[in-house]
């Protein structure tokens, strides 16, 4: 009897310490992007990693990324159909290149380069030069596989006056998206 009263305590005591839950599980990366206004001709975009074709893009903006992953950011933004409306959705990719703008040595067309990418909505916060952004990762790596799927939200701010530059907020929370 006394051995199973022990047992019964012990047991009590492992169900009211609580575990380690996440143990080793990262809960988010968190970055700070700067970004510059490269604006190219709209062309379809190049067969690449998670790239869609159906529509032709235009390298928007590009800049640093830094933090939990490190390396060159750049953003791609669809044109439709009507010349005059751009949508709100975008493309973005992270590169494993130095965190430099420009980063002249960064070869982008290096399969092998390419961290992360994804697809996300985003739009202007009121009248404000603030912006917010939230997508999902659709590509990640082999070193950044438990990434993919996960939820992102970005944003920061735009300078217009002049050539347009900026810095922000990149996230990657360890949650999945209901939409992969």
């Amino acid at each position: 009897m006394r051995k199973l009263l022990f047992g019964m305590a012990a047991l009590v005591l492992l169900a009211a310490s609580p575990a380690s839950a996440g143990k080793g599980v990262t809960p988010m990366l968190k970055m700070n992007t700067t970004y510059n206004f490269v604006l190219n001709d709209f062309k379809p975009m190049a067969q690449f990693v998670e790239r869609s074709l159906e529509l032709q893009w235009a390298l928007v903006w590009e800049g640093t990324i830094q933090g939990d992953v490190n390396g060159a950011m750049r953003w791609w933004i669809p044109y439709q159909a009507v010349p005059e409306v751009f949508v709100g959705v975008g493309r973005w990719e992270i590169w494993d290149c130095e965190p430099v703008y420009p980063s002249l040595l960064c070869k982008y067309d290096d399969p092998e380069l390419l961290i992360m990418a994804g697809y996300e909505s985003w739009a202007y916060v009121g009248d404000t030069d603030y912006w917010e952004g939230k997508g999902v990762v659709t590509y990640a790596n082999e070193q950044y596989a438990e990434w993919f799927g996960r939820r992102i939200t970005d944003g920061g701010w735009v300078d217009f006056g002049g050539l347009p530059f900026g810095q922000g907020q990149f996230t990657i929370y360890n949650r999945p998206s209901n939409k992969h």
